[in-house]
């Protein structure tokens, strides 16, 4: 119920006359700021930039979060990737350019994401071999392990009491194992064959040839077969390997470099191989997207969107 307060009109006017001060306190910011850029010889929308962002640390510093303002600022920072998405489409129908963008929190374990920039360029995302929801965990892993002081802060920054996330936290490991041992091969392949595009041939490993290497130290135990079919353990195996060097490429002697493009006319005929591993991806958050919607999250039940620093 509403309540007439006499002094409402004055606390309004007080507002007015304190945001009044504000804005003269501003521009007078923007005088100081132009004085020291002089002073710097530097251009002035730089060091107003420069403040800018001294600004942004202070609202996006994750490093001193405080009760009642972890929700604010996850709501903030999703508003700011929905409008810098907007605005990437907004740059395609000026330009015709096309792009995307992926943001994910390697803070939270329950972080999956935020894709956003045009429909173009999310689809390719999406669609592309690798990428999806596999390659923001990927991302995020990648984050953990190049930042590892990223992971101490990871455990008690939120709670986690719902059933939908504990049960999708049960599928993390696994998920996460697959997606390391994906990019552990195919990183060292392409280090080793020099071909920037080559593809690891998890079915038939003779066909590595094309690429000028054979693979050493597979495991007798281990069927050759794509990751998403073997057992968590055999995955754990071929990762430890892979960790201690056991497992690794060496060129085939006489051979040279082939081709960056090496291994394309091989495409239809690993066409069972790639299928395999596209049906190990889930797509069905990604269903239904209208061009409206500019930026969504990686899952359907991500509500956290913080980039990567």
């Amino acid at each position: 119920m509403e309540t007439f307060d006499p002094k409402g009109n004055s606390k309004a006017a007080d507002d007015g006359f304190f945001m009044e001060r504000v804005e003269m306190l501003y521009e007078q910011g923007l005088v100081d700021l132009s004085a020291f850029a002089e002073r710097e010889h530097r251009p002035f929308e730089e060091v107003r930039r420069c403040m800018a962002e001294l600004h942004c640390k202070f609202l996006f510093d994750v490093t001193r979060p405080q009760a009642g303002e972890m929700k604010d600022r996850k709501e903030l920072v999703h508003r700011v990737l929905k409008s810098v998405s907007q605005e990437l489409e907004s740059l395609e129908t000026l330009t015709g350019t096309q792009s995307f963008f992926v943001v994910v929190n390697p803070h939270d374990q329950d972080d999956q994401g935020f894709l956003g920039g045009t429909v173009v360029g999310r689809e390719f995302w999406r669609g592309h071999r690798g990428c999806g929801t596999p390659g923001a965990e990927a991302f995020k892993t990648h984050c953990l392990r190049v930042v590892p002081q990223l992971t101490t802060a990871a455990l008690g920054e939120t709670t986690r009491p719902t059933v939908s996330s504990a049960t999708s936290r049960k599928k993390g490991p696994a998920r996460e194992l697959k997606t390391e041992l994906y990019a552990g091969v195919r990183d060292a392949l392409r280090a080793v064959s020099g071909v920037r595009n080559a593809e690891m041939k998890w079915t038939n490993h003779s066909k590595l040839s094309a690429y000028g290497v054979r693979l050493n130290g597979w495991p007798d135990g281990v069927p050759a077969q794509n990751p998403s079919t073997l057992s968590v353990a055999q995955n754990k195996l071929l990762l430890d390997l892979l960790h201690e060097g056991k497992l690794y490429f060496s060129r085939l002697e006489g051979r040279p470099i082939p081709d960056t493009n090496a291994g394309e006319d091989e495409k239809l005929s690993e066409r069972d191989e790639d299928a395999m591993f596209e049906d190990s991806i889930d797509y069905t958050w990604g269903s239904g997207e209208a061009k409206g919607n500019s930026g969504e999250s990686l899952y359907m039940v991500s509500t956290v969107f913080v980039a990567c620093a």
